[in-house]
């Protein structure tokens, strides 16, 4: 234990040999190292920042007998694998994302870019061109970093209580850009 006690001792007494010039040269190099640490924290924040995505429902409407709504990214980066749920209560059901009346395997938005997604297709039921359309949408995306983000998005109650116009046809986007 004295030998320790007496290597930190010679440690004080090294660094009390230095003359100025050598002290001033330590200090800029412990300087300089927290400088870049700072730095390098600094540069890896505002990557992180610099590519986070914002989806959110604009608009819904119904158009050829189908719920409509306007998906956009807000964001500073891309929206990757946009998943959406249809809520009813607690029930939740997956919705397959069609654009342009094409089913698509991933919806992905750029920053900044809007599209037009199918929320509901009518069901066949014994009331015809009854839809059953949720009460609130959840979504779930990725950044290109791999955080995921969630978002929710209430339906309008007069949207929901809105009998469609028809069952057949393709939805159009009728939503304002």
């Amino acid at each position: 234990m004295s030998d320790i006690l007496q290597g930190g001792g010679n440690l004080v007494r090294g660094v009390m040999d230095l003359d100025i010039m050598e002290a001033c040269s330590v200090l800029s190099s412990i300087s300089t190292l927290a400088i870049a640490l700072t730095s390098w924290y600094q540069i890896r924040r505002d990557t992180l920042i610099g590519y986070v995505p914002m989806v959110v429902i604009d608009d819904f409407a119904w158009s050829d007998g189908r719920l409509v709504a306007q998906i956009r990214n807000y964001g500073t980066g891309p929206a990757l694998d946009v998943k959406l749920w249809g809520m009813r209560g607690r029930d939740a059901v997956p919705i397959a994302p069609m654009v342009d009346g094409r089913r698509v395997t991933g919806l992905h938005l750029a920053p900044a870019e809007a599209k037009c997604v199918h929320l509901v297709a009518t069901r066949p039921s014994s009331e015809r061109g009854r839809a059953d359309v949720p009460e609130e949408i959840r979504i779930r995306y990725y950044s290109v970093r791999g955080r995921t983000f969630e978002g929710r998005a209430e339906i309008p109650q007069d949207l929901r209580n809105v009998e469609p116009q028809s069952e057949l046809g393709q939805a159009g986007c009728d939503l304002p850009e």
